[in-house]
């Protein structure tokens, strides 16, 4: 009989502040106002309460609605670009050693999880025209 591995659970209508986090300090130095508009998200959104997230995880985590509130729709999208950008250029490079490859390759799916999320959740924004390059 075969065994299926443990899949972690992870609630969908969370996002880690660590991935804030490791998302601003790559963008910080080549995508000044992405990285900004990151920043700004993690000084503002509070942290889910512990009890609120039922111990499905203990890492500081924020609502994905609070993280949309702060970002917009088009920001998320434009960080998931820059992202893969940055993965693409590491493969073609070979520059980064495989554990960064691995950390990287799970913060782009954690954005796209988000990503996800946000269309599942969310009707268009009209309103926000905020340009980021």
């Amino acid at each position: 009989m075969s065994r299926k591995p443990a899949v972690d659970y992870m609630p969908t209508d969370f996002f880690s502040r660590q991935a804030l986090e490791l998302t601003f300090r790559l963008l910080r130095n080549n995508h000044m106002h992405l990285a900004q508009a990151v920043k700004h998200a993690i000084d503002t959104i509070p942290n889910v309460s512990y009890e609120d997230l039922q111990s499905a995880y203990t890492g500081e985590m924020l609502l994905n609605s609070q993280v949309l509130d702060s970002l917009k729709a088009h920001t998320i999208g434009k960080i998931v670009a820059v992202l893969t950008d940055i993965g693409e250029t590491a493969l073609r490079d070979k520059d980064l050693p495989p554990s960064h490859m691995t950390l990287l390759r799970t913060l782009i799916e954690d954005w796209v999880q988000l990503t996800e999320w946000v269309l599942l959740h969310t009707a268009a924004d009209v309103n926000d025209r905020t340009s980021y390059h």
